[in-house]
């Protein structure tokens, strides 16, 4: 096995167990030696890539001591005025980047400015799940700066006409692709994005399938269902299990089963505790167990809609008039669903045909 496949394995599996909450920060993993046997692969591939997740900072490897899952708890706060030496090397690099393609280090900052805040940009998540809807709209409000809203397909008819969420947009994203969200984006003449999302959480889960139970908790029974289709086998027993919070008893759970809580059932769980109201069936330890994911989105997708955001962002004002689109603005809309150089082309999405002022603070989803 290469280096980077392997990277991409141990990676894999470090971060869908926290998620699972098979694992804590802090918690010591498996030696070099013993992942290497295990792996049927030199040891020395094994540590190249452990030592490379310690300089991402998910490992955190120990002399005479062995390896671990990096604490936060040790990393600088946010908002505390300090930066983490990982940080401070990444900054380095951008600029050095920037350097070297003619950008004057102390303008960069202006032109980061300029390519996310220029334009105010609008963004409808289409699904048929609250959880889905939740986890898109919170993570393209705060990781984009969206200004967004969602659109649950269920309670929407084909002969109802376009809501105004919908009139106003930019942009449709879904993380349920299927004719109908197509057709209503192509309704609206909008450009349409399918996101990916927790590809290690899911291949780490398909992994733990074939000997151990999995849970999911969930808030809408919509997913849970969706869950089931996507992650149980299509023949034989499943050790899959889908549980919806409010509704099933959670005590079923064992204590040392790997579960997983959806962005939204956490957010659920925690407000009901922090009331102390919390719910029927419900086990507080789970809050404490298991991590919460600070993203969900792949990184294939998070590239595909930075380069929506910055593109749309850097387009020449408008030359038309108004309610027309703007020749250059298109283009730019069109280079930011274009696949990357030497991998298969997709069908050509109509652009927006309104700009938009500069960025208003984005709202999410109130559920």
């Amino acid at each position: 096995m290469r280096r980077e496949p392997l990277l991409d394995l141990v990676r894999q599996r470090v971060s869908g167990r926290l998620r699972l909450g098979l694992l804590r920060p802090g918690d010591r993993i498996q030696s070099v030696r013993v992942a290497a046997q295990e792996l049927d692969v030199d040891p020395r591939v094994v540590l190249a890539a452990y030592q490379r997740l310690a300089a991402e900072g998910m490992l955190e490897l120990r002399p005479r001591s062995g390896v671990y899952v990096a604490n936060p708890s040790a990393m600088p706060m946010q908002g505390a005025g300090l930066v983490s030496d990982r940080e401070t090397q990444w900054l380095i690099d951008q600029l050095a980047h920037a350097l070297e393609a003619g950008m004057p280090a102390p303008s960069f900052p202006e032109h980061a400015r300029r390519a996310l805040e220029t334009r105010r940009l609008r963004a409808v998540v289409v699904d048929r799940n609250d959880d889905q809807l939740w986890s898109t709209v919170d993570e393209l409000t705060r990781d984009y700066g969206f200004e967004t809203s969602a659109i649950d397909l269920d309670g929407f008819h084909r002969g109802d006409g376009l809501p105004l969420s919908l009139r106003r947009a930019d942009l449709v994203v879904t993380a349920s692709p299927s004719s109908a969200v197509t057709a209503l984006a192509k309704r609206a003449q909008l450009p349409l994005i399918a996101v990916s999302m927790c590809p290690d959480l899911f291949a780490e889960v398909r992994r733990l399938l074939r000997h151990d139970a999995v849970y999911f908790v969930v808030s809408d029974a919509r997913f849970a269902k969706k869950s089931r289709a996507f992650l149980a086998p299509a023949r034989g027993p499943s050790r899959f299990r889908a549980l919806v919070y409010g509704q099933d008893d959670l005590r079923v759970i064992p204590p040392s089963a790997p579960v997983y809580l959806t962005r939204l059932t956490r957010d659920r769980m925690q407000r009901a505790h922090d009331s102390s109201a919390g719910a029927n069936g419900d086990d507080p330890r789970l809050l404490e167990r298991v991590l919460p994911e600070a993203r969900v989105f792949s990184a294939e997708s998070a590239r595909e809609l930075i380069s929506f955001v910055v593109r749309a962002n850097l387009a020449p004002p408008p030359a038309s008039s108004p309610g027309t689109a703007s020749p250059s603005l298109a283009a730019a809309y069109a280079l930011a669903s274009a696949p990357p150089s030497g991998s298969p082309s997709r069908p050509a999405v109509a652009a927006p045909s309104r700009q938009r002022a500069r960025r208003a603070p984005p709202r999410s989803l109130g559920r």
